[in-house]
């Protein structure tokens, strides 16, 4: 992906602030020294070739600097060394032998104004940089030995340079004696050898009390390849974070870690972190305090009992009214093993078209409103089950999203209630019409910075939704298809669970029906294939 392309990414807000560049002057030649503020609240830089990587990064964290660090992307000891020389005499790290040509890192040499390269290696490795220094100077730099804190992280078995891996590794490209999921140590400063260090300086541009970034965090799950580019990262002034997994929302201690800094943007390396869009939410909502009433910002793995409630005609206390429900979820939660959750009926299905030709009828939101809110007084998610009609399934959004911008409340929705019309025959909707769906809470989750939203599908036979399959599901929204029972009470058929479990779309949850009468033992009426998140208790 072009650095172009990849800045253009992430377009989203995160509390409406922009970070000014920071620059500083090279001591000795006045050479100018410039840090930027990576474009947009969030960015990831996903390459998988560490050259191309590397690349990105200097693009998108330095304007200019008068060193570059350069290694040869085939060597992993070269890499690890490089990147923390880059963090330890702040300049950006680039890789030759990968990827990027000769004449690409050239041209970052010119952009960045680097009149001094730092070639990292032996004369050998001076020698195979050649044209990729272009008019620099080369100033070779080969450290003997690890300092004590490499050698600590090696010795503890945590991988990066030293561990044995030394030599050529293929850079992550799958050869033989690399692992892709291996994990590097961070290429800090201290990682060198503070003499090493001293000698390296006294042969460079001194950069004089350089202007670095503030408040600007790198997601990182360190894997071999990826060390230039978080090298270069740290020497911007960007602030580590490790995130396993690239998941920000799954790890508590990630998201206080996060919650503390309050950064103004981020940038995750790495493939895992997904999209811009998805990152800059997961921090969005972690820097927002938001979360589910378990404390939590996703709602899976786990599972959820659900409870049924509507609000009756003509009650004068609907929260008070939703207590009875809060207390059928908590006992369903128990009998079934489950956290308890309450369906709200929002509108049901009309024989007539109504004044608005929808074929629905919609609860006032006046009544709802303190009904949900009751329930998530009392700790529980609520989940609001709407009635498509003839109008596609969004469109039973629109009066609801004041109650969809509060934390733990989502939606549950019928295709098989589909009336024919705009788009859809009659039982059924395309998979764009459900996508549309999925889409519009996963804006909602962004936009109010709201840990996962709940989307549940009922269906009796997979073929309600055309083209299930290609449902694209976010971070922002998990989604669970349960499988409907034939009547009220009844639990789901085994016919019909084994239709709706099958060829679902990726991270898409399973939810079953189970029976009015559940035995001591609810266990021995659950199905345990696949993994079942959501128990519907009517």
């Amino acid at each position: 992906m072009s650095v172009a392309a990849l800045l253009a990414v992430g377009a989203l807000v995160l509390a409406g602030c922009t970070v000014p560049t920071a620059e500083g002057d090279d001591g000795k030649t006045g050479e100018k020294f410039q840090v930027r503020d990576p474009s947009g609240p969030a960015l990831v830089l996903d390459s998988t070739d560490p050259a191309e990587l590397a690349l990105t990064a200097s693009q998108a964290f330095f304007h200019a600097s008068p060193i570059a660090v350069i290694a040869s992307a085939d060597d992993v000891d070269a890499r690890a060394t490089a990147a923390a020389t880059g963090a330890a005499v702040t300049a950006p790290v680039l890789l030759t032998d990968g990827g990027v040509s000769d004449t690409n890192v050239v041209a970052e040499l010119e952009r960045l104004g680097a009149g001094t390269v730092v070639v990292v290696g032996d004369e050998q490795a001076v020698a195979d940089v050649g044209p990729a220094a272009g008019d620099a100077e080369v100033v070779r730099f080969d450290p003997g030995a690890l300092s004590a804190a490499a050698e600590a992280a090696a010795s503890a078995g945590k991988g990066g340079a030293g561990t044995g891996d030394a030599g050529k590794d293929g850079a992550g490209t799958g050869d033989a004696g690399t692992k892709e999921d291996a994990k590097v140590e961070l290429p800090t400063a201290d990682r060198l050898h503070a003499a090493d260090l001293a000698g390296l300086r006294a042969d460079i541009p001194d950069v004089s009390d350089p202007e670095l970034l503030q408040e600007i965090l790198v997601a990182v799950d360190p894997k071999p390849g990826q060390e230039a580019a978080i090298g270069t990262a740290l020497a911007a002034g960007a602030v580590p974070v490790e995130v396993p997994g690239g998941d920000v929302a799954a790890h508590a201690g990630t998201v206080e870690t996060i919650r503390a800094l309050k950064p103004l943007g981020v940038v995750g390396i790495g493939a895992e972190f997904g999209a811009a869009e998805d990152l800059g939410w997961q921090v969005a909502v972690a820097t927002s305090g938001a979360t589910l009433p378990d404390g939590s910002l996703q709602l899976f793995p786990g599972r959820y009992v659900s409870t049924s409630y509507t609000v009756p005609a003509g009650i004068a206390d609907p929260a008070a009214d939703a207590v009875r429900a809060v207390d059928a979820a908590a006992t369903n939660g128990e009998l079934l093993g489950g956290s308890p959750l309450v369906t709200v009926t929002a509108s049901v299905r009309s024989s007539a078209p109504g004044e608005d030709g929808d074929y629905v009828d919609e609860q006032p939101l006046e009544l709802l409103t303190p009904a949900v809110e009751a329930i998530r007084d009392a700790g529980q998610i609520v989940l609001l089950d709407v009635a498509p009609g003839v109008q596609p399934l969004a469109a039973q959004l629109d009066d609801l999203e004041p109650l969809l911008t509060k934390p733990g409340v989502g939606v549950s929705v019928h295709p098989e209630f589909r009336v024919a019309g705009n788009g859809a025959e009659s039982g059924s909707v395309p998979v764009a019409e459900l996508q549309e769906v999925v889409d519009r809470l996963a804006r909602i989750a962004t936009a109010q910075g709201l840990p996962q939203i709940m989307l549940e599908v009922h269906q009796s036979t997979a073929a309600s939704v055309v083209d299930r399959s290609e449902l694209r599901i976010p971070s922002q929204v998990a989604v669970v298809f349960t499988a409907a029972g034939p009547a009220a009470g009844q639990a789901t058929a085994g016919g019909v669970w084994a239709d709706v479990a099958n060829d679902l779309p990726a991270h898409a949850v399973l939810g079953w029906s189970a029976p009015s009468e559940v035995p001591a033992d609810a266990t021995s009426i659950l199905p345990t294939e696949p993994l079942l998140g959501l128990v519907s208790a009517g």
